[in-house]
């Protein structure tokens, strides 16, 4: 009977579409129960993941920490005030000599409270049996010298678990050791921040875990954990004290420290119901909604759906003239009107995205040229106030005229271009800098006067000049040298910039080249330069050109740009 009614011609709209909206509606619940079962696995691998990530970042961020505060101190050990401190220790009186300590100690606190890290810095002098600290308690007490391995971090952790990570190191020049102190509050303090979890950290090289205020009551879950850490991440479960917890773990890549977090699992699970909770209620709510709306439509709604279909397809083609006539029904009269005013203002909105999307390049162009590095310019203020106060007055003179070469330049960020002859002199003014303050590391340019007038975008020669000192150079150890080449074939114009520094792994250098082409930012923070340097390669020049780089261990590296020909012009005519 049911299927004779509904078979008849004169069966309403309604009544079809009520029965239909009924049937997908049991059909709908059916197969959700179904699939939601099969997908519980799946979105609780998904969460793992996140954990996983969360941890990722965390441990990186440890790495970096500790990595930052290290190159800070090895860094400090090139200051003149550092090294002449021996000086005035043997041919000094005593004020010159309780002077030149004030100072240093002035230098060192500077120093350390120049790190997201507070950290403490001491420098032994063994000749002079002297010791001059950061923290004033140290240089002022008698000279003990540390017995702690050279180049290692160690950790020194007391029974209440206070204590601290040092690292001592020798000082590139003379009989010097620089001992850098790092308190375990400063990674309770950061664990105290970490909110999705509960976490610790576990040096394996010690045998010892780290704790924050919130993770004491898990200390007894420490002997299932610990012999399930295995390889430098990874995650299981476990239960404790009538609890099930995820627990997720990464290796930080300086020293053999693990960030763990503790997750109870019934939190992941309440999630997923909830969501699913959620998601049952608003199908149930749209499939209401969706039969009260049934009830307002009439009849004879075909023929203005047909006609407005029709003008979406001759719109859809690319005839911008399409227009719908308007209908007696006040519902299609709205609609007609409103599809005729957006095809009467599409010109006009493409016009827009075409000019925003021109306006968002230059911008972002601009952004790239307006970045100058904060340790860079301390260095140079250092420079000239170490010089400055041993009457160097020529060094001093030298050093402001090129940072202020430098300065001007860089900031000129109305040009977005600029020749390769301006970009070389440039890249001098910095590598005069760089000379100045190490005399070991020098420059060499071999480009030919016919390539001298090419225009390329400003500041995409200097980050990778920068890359090469910071990273490859400075490492060494050792006298370096950066060498920059320019050549052209019949297609492409080809830069390089080489140092003879220490290189990378090829695993280190697929990740680079692995960064530098997407298009978002990414979660590891890792050769954010050279990537800014090729996106503004392609940005300015289009996907033919960009940057790509060659190095291995200890056999320097090479960074090429590469240039399409053709790109050149379309460039210019973009640009201007």
């Amino acid at each position: 009977m049911l299927k004779e009614t509904f078979s008849k011609e004169n069966a309403s709209i309604f009544q079809k579409l009520a029965l239909g909206l009924i049937l997908m509606f049991v059909l709908i619940i059916l197969i959700f129960w179904w699939i939601y079962r099969l997908n519980v696995d799946e979105i609780q691998r998904e969460l793992q993941k996140n954990k996983l990530g969360e941890v990722r970042f965390m441990s990186s961020q440890l790495s970096n920490q500790f990595e930052q505060v290290l190159m800070n101190a090895l860094t400090l050990s090139e200051d003149q005030s550092v090294r002449g401190y021996t000086y005035a220790l043997t041919y000094g009186n005593d004020f010159a000599k309780y002077k030149a300590k004030l100072e240093l100690i002035e230098k060192l606190a500077l120093n350390s409270a120049s790190t997201a890290w507070n950290n403490t810095i001491i420098l032994y002098y063994p000749d002079e049996k002297a010791t001059v600290s950061s923290d004033r308690n140290f240089s002022f007490q008698p000279f003990i010298m540390s017995e702690d391995p050279l180049d290692k971090w160690m950790l020194h952790m007391n029974k209440d678990g206070t204590g601290y990570y040092s690292h001592l190191t020798k000082g590139h020049r003379g009989p010097m050791y620089i001992e850098i102190r790092i308190s375990l509050e400063v990674l309770q303090k950061m664990m105290s921040e970490y909110t999705s979890g509960t976490p610790m950290l576990y040096d394996s090289h010690f045998k010892t875990a780290i704790r924050g205020a919130g993770s004491s009551q898990l200390a007894e879950a420490d002997t299932q954990v610990i012999p399930q850490i295995r390889d430098d991440s990874g995650f299981f479960e476990i239960a404790f004290q009538d609890q099930n917890y995820f627990i997720s773990y990464m290796k930080a890549s300086i020293l053999d420290l693990y960030f763990i977090d503790y997750h109870l699992t019934n939190q992941l699970q309440q999630s997923i119901s909830r969501n699913n909770t959620l998601f049952v209620l608003a199908l149930a709510a749209l499939l209401l909604l969706s039969l009260l709306y049934t009830l307002a439509l009439r009849n004879q709604i075909q023929q203005p759906i047909i006609r407005l279909r029709k003008a979406i397809d001759r719109f859809d083609r690319g005839d911008f003239s399409s227009r719908v006539d308007e209908t007696q029904t006040l519902e299609f009269r709205i609609l007609g009107r409103s599809f005729n005013r957006m095809a009467e203002n599409t010109q006009t909105l493409i016009e827009q995205v075409l000019l925003g999307e021109l306006s968002v390049k230059e911008a972002r162009l601009k952004q790239y040229q307006a970045q100058i590095n904060p340790h860079f310019l301390y260095n140079c203020l250092n420079y000239i106030q170490s010089k400055s106060s041993v009457k160097d007055y020529e060094s001093v003179t030298a050093m402001t005229l090129e940072l202020a070469a430098y300065c001007r330049y860089i900031h000129r960020i109305e040009d977005l271009d600029s020749s390769l002859g301006e970009e070389l002199r440039f890249v001098n003014h910095y590598m005069s800098i760089i000379h100045m303050r190490k005399k070991s590391i020098t420059c060499e340019i071999h480009v030919p006067k016919q390539l001298l007038s090419i225009r390329i975008p400003r500041m995409i020669l200097q980050p990778l000049v920068e890359n090469g000192v910071k990273h490859g150079i400075e490492p060494s150890m050792g006298p370096g040298k950066i060498t920059i080449r320019a050549e052209q074939d019949q297609e492409f114009i080809r830069i390089t910039v080489a140092d003879n520094g220490v290189g990378m792994p090829a695993e280190r250098l697929a990740l680079i080249s692995q960064h530098m082409d997407e298009i978002t930012r990414p979660e590891e923070q890792i050769g954010t330069g050279v990537r800014n340097v090729n996106q503004r390669l392609k940005l300015t020049y289009g996907k033919r050109s960009g940057l790509s780089i060659e190095s291995g261990l200890y056999e320097g590296t090479v960074c090429i740009i590469t240039i399409h020909k053709e790109d050149i012009a379309d460039a210019s005519d973009s640009v201007s």
